[in-house]
């Protein structure tokens, strides 16, 4: 396998950047509905933990707009109730992956109780580190509350995933709007509150009203004015696991390990967390792992 890692053949997904209300208002949007589904079919998700770990992805888009170069933005979820984590990689240069355990199994609920941590990093060099508690909140209430605590960011944040009857993720975007200088909190509030609020009516239809939001969005619009766009960029899910790397790994167990492991079973299998890839080095592997590898002292 290359070392580009895996790539699976999708439409990319899009994060968006503009200004509004003449500069005092910055807007975000994360558009990944096949990148998410990939993320549940790979992990062959059920349709509550498909839906978590969608509004995880967008989150962790949205987090990731100020990473720059070969910085990479790390989301992390451990909840309690209900018992789940989450976890996803976001890179500067437009790729991600994620993972959500269990697969199946949890209650289909959209609120969560735990911890909620972001991570930015350059290579092994970490670059700064946000924790924030999340007490029965959803993803984007959890995402409004890491902002406000850990980065002291006005911001209005909605996150919204949409199944089809398969259970197949047929809509994941989200939008965050930042206060900039210029404006005071009370204005900001009034321009943007209204239209970031779920609204009246049944899920279906704020879920609609949402994907209209976002549909403005494209079309240069927000709560009826104009925007000013910035930039975009593209992503697709892509795992930066290569059968190298995994060989590079098993030979850090060193000599006699990987001898036991031949020995007693025959080969190592390992297997992705993030994308469920499978490598396995047989016993012929094995051996050219350990040509080279001296015996520990």
């Amino acid at each position: 396998m290359s070392e580009v890692g895996v790539v699976v053949e999708q439409t990319p997904g899009r994060f968006a950047v503009a200004l509004a209300l003449g500069g005092r208002a910055r807007v975000m949007v994360a558009v990944v509905h096949e990148q998410a589904d990939e993320v549940r079919r790979r992990h062959d998700l059920d349709r509550a933990a498909a839906v978590l770990a969608a509004e995880g992805l967008v989150a962790a888009v949205l987090l990731s707009a100020h990473i720059k170069g070969e910085e990479r933005m790390t989301v992390q979820v451990a909840s309690d109730l209900p018992p789940f984590t989450f976890s996803a990689d976001v890179d500067a240069v437009g790729t991600l992956r994620a993972r959500f355990v269990p697969a199946r199994g949890i209650m289909p609920v959209k609120k969560f109780t735990g911890m909620l941590l972001a991570m930015k990093s350059l290579g092994q060099h970490e670059l700064y580190r946000g924790v924030s508690p999340v007490t029965d909140e959803t993803f984007e209430q959890a995402l409004g509350r890491f902002l406000k605590q850990s980065q002291q960011t006005d911001a209005r944040v909605r996150v919204l995933c949409r199944l089809d009857k398969r259970g197949h993720v047929r809509f994941a975007a989200g939008m965050l709007i930042e206060r900039m200088p210029g404006i005071s909190a009370e204005d900001f509030a009034a321009a943007f509150d209204e239209t970031m609020q779920p609204g009246v009516g049944n899920a279906a239809k704020q879920a609609t009203d949402f994907e209209k939001l976002v549909t403005d969005f494209a079309m240069g619009q927000l709560a009826g004015a104009s925007i000013e766009p910035l930039g975009f960029q593209d992503f697709v899910f892509r795992c930066s696991c290569t059968r190298d790397r995994v060989a590079a790994m098993l030979r850090t167990l060193g000599l006699e390990e990987l001898g036991a492991i031949k020995q007693e079973q025959g080969q190592a299998e390992i297997t992705c967390n993030f994308c469920n890839t499978r490598y396995v080095f047989d016993g012929s592997a094995l051996d050219g792992l350990m040509v080279g590898l001296v015996p520990a002292s």
